[in-house]
Protein backbone atom coordinates (compact mmCIF):
# COMPACT_ATOMS: atom_id res chain seq x y z
CA UNK A 1 0.00 0.00 0.00
CA UNK A 2 2.89 2.32 0.78
CA UNK A 3 4.25 1.65 -2.71
CA UNK A 4 0.89 2.36 -4.31
CA UNK A 5 -0.71 -1.09 -4.48
CA UNK A 6 -4.49 -1.14 -4.27
CA UNK A 7 -4.76 -4.90 -3.82
CA UNK A 8 -2.71 -8.04 -3.30
CA UNK A 9 -3.12 -11.73 -3.97
CA UNK A 10 -2.27 -13.85 -0.92
CA UNK A 11 -3.16 -17.41 -1.90
CA UNK A 12 0.04 -19.00 -0.63
CA UNK A 13 -0.47 -17.51 2.82
CA UNK A 14 -3.78 -19.35 3.08
CA UNK A 15 -2.53 -22.64 1.55
CA UNK A 16 -0.57 -23.37 4.71
CA UNK A 17 -3.31 -22.40 7.15
CA UNK A 18 -4.61 -25.11 9.45
CA UNK A 19 -7.97 -25.21 7.66
CA UNK A 20 -6.42 -25.61 4.21
CA UNK A 21 -7.05 -28.83 2.31
CA UNK A 22 -3.72 -28.50 0.50
CA UNK A 23 -1.75 -31.72 0.73
CA UNK A 24 1.27 -32.04 3.01
CA UNK A 25 3.61 -32.29 0.02
CA UNK A 26 2.67 -28.77 -1.07
CA UNK A 27 2.64 -27.35 2.45
CA UNK A 28 6.10 -28.77 3.21
CA UNK A 29 7.48 -27.50 -0.09
CA UNK A 30 6.22 -24.01 0.74
CA UNK A 31 7.64 -24.13 4.28
CA UNK A 32 11.04 -25.26 2.94
CA UNK A 33 11.35 -22.76 0.09
CA UNK A 34 12.69 -19.26 -0.31
CA UNK A 35 11.99 -16.48 -2.79
CA UNK A 36 14.79 -17.74 -5.03
CA UNK A 37 13.09 -21.14 -5.36
CA UNK A 38 10.03 -19.93 -7.27
CA UNK A 39 9.72 -19.58 -11.03
CA UNK A 40 7.04 -18.77 -13.54
CA UNK A 41 6.27 -21.75 -15.74
CA UNK A 42 3.67 -22.99 -18.15
CA UNK A 43 5.01 -26.57 -18.01
CA UNK A 44 2.12 -27.97 -15.97
CA UNK A 45 -0.94 -26.11 -17.19
CA UNK A 46 -0.08 -24.36 -20.43
CA UNK A 47 -0.50 -20.91 -18.91
CA UNK A 48 2.03 -18.98 -16.84
CA UNK A 49 1.90 -19.65 -13.10
CA UNK A 50 4.39 -19.21 -10.27
CA UNK A 51 5.54 -22.33 -8.51
CA UNK A 52 8.45 -23.90 -6.71
CA UNK A 53 11.13 -24.98 -9.17
CA UNK A 54 11.56 -28.72 -9.66
CA UNK A 55 12.79 -31.41 -12.04
CA UNK A 56 9.62 -31.46 -14.17
CA UNK A 57 9.94 -27.74 -14.87
CA UNK A 58 13.62 -28.13 -15.79
CA UNK A 59 12.90 -31.07 -18.09
CA UNK A 60 10.14 -29.15 -19.86
CA UNK A 61 12.17 -25.97 -20.41
CA UNK A 62 13.60 -27.31 -23.68
CA UNK A 63 10.02 -27.62 -25.00
CA UNK A 64 8.88 -24.21 -23.79
CA UNK A 65 7.95 -22.99 -27.28
CA UNK A 66 6.06 -26.22 -28.02
CA UNK A 67 3.95 -26.53 -24.86
CA UNK A 68 0.26 -26.44 -25.80
CA UNK A 69 -1.91 -23.74 -24.29
CA UNK A 70 -4.29 -24.30 -21.39
CA UNK A 71 -6.38 -26.45 -21.05
CA UNK A 72 -4.57 -28.91 -23.33
CA UNK A 73 -1.27 -29.00 -21.39
CA UNK A 74 -3.18 -29.09 -18.12
CA UNK A 75 -5.01 -32.21 -19.28
CA UNK A 76 -1.84 -33.81 -20.66
CA UNK A 77 -0.02 -33.46 -17.33
CA UNK A 78 -2.99 -34.25 -15.09
CA UNK A 79 -2.22 -37.94 -14.51
CA UNK A 80 1.49 -37.26 -13.98
CA UNK A 81 0.78 -34.57 -11.39
CA UNK A 82 -1.78 -36.64 -9.52
CA UNK A 83 0.39 -39.76 -9.38
CA UNK A 84 3.45 -37.77 -8.28
CA UNK A 85 1.42 -36.14 -5.51
CA UNK A 86 0.13 -39.56 -4.37
CA UNK A 87 3.72 -40.84 -4.26
CA UNK A 88 4.97 -37.75 -2.44
CA UNK A 89 7.23 -36.86 -5.38
CA UNK A 90 7.78 -33.10 -5.22
CA UNK A 91 9.95 -33.19 -8.35
CA UNK A 92 7.18 -34.26 -10.73
CA UNK A 93 4.11 -32.33 -9.61
CA UNK A 94 3.08 -28.70 -9.51
CA UNK A 95 3.87 -26.84 -6.30
CA UNK A 96 2.15 -23.49 -6.73
CA UNK A 97 3.57 -20.75 -4.57
CA UNK A 98 3.76 -16.99 -4.50
CA UNK A 99 6.94 -14.96 -4.35
CA UNK A 100 7.48 -15.12 -0.59
CA UNK A 101 6.97 -18.71 0.59
CA UNK A 102 9.19 -18.20 3.64
CA UNK A 103 6.50 -15.97 5.16
CA UNK A 104 4.00 -18.86 5.23
CA UNK A 105 2.77 -20.02 8.63
CA UNK A 106 0.80 -22.95 9.98
CA UNK A 107 -1.86 -20.97 11.82
CA UNK A 108 -5.62 -20.59 11.71
CA UNK A 109 -6.96 -18.47 8.85
CA UNK A 110 -8.68 -16.19 11.39
CA UNK A 111 -5.33 -15.59 13.11
CA UNK A 112 -3.69 -14.84 9.76
CA UNK A 113 -6.44 -12.34 8.92
CA UNK A 114 -6.01 -10.66 12.31
CA UNK A 115 -2.26 -10.36 11.69
CA UNK A 116 -2.83 -8.88 8.23
CA UNK A 117 -5.30 -6.32 9.56
CA UNK A 118 -3.05 -5.34 12.48
CA UNK A 119 0.04 -5.08 10.28
CA UNK A 120 -1.83 -3.00 7.69
CA UNK A 121 -3.19 -0.64 10.35
CA UNK A 122 0.30 -0.23 11.84
CA UNK A 123 1.82 0.53 8.46
CA UNK A 124 -0.87 3.07 7.58
CA UNK A 125 -0.51 4.80 10.98
CA UNK A 126 3.26 5.14 10.47
CA UNK A 127 3.04 6.62 6.96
Amino acid sequence: MILGAEAVQMGTAFLTCIESNANDLLKNAIFNSAETDTVITKAFSGKPARGIDNEFIHNMQRYDDEIPAYPIQNELTNAIRKKAAQLGDAEMTHLWSGQTPRLAQSIAASQLMSQIITDTQNILQNE
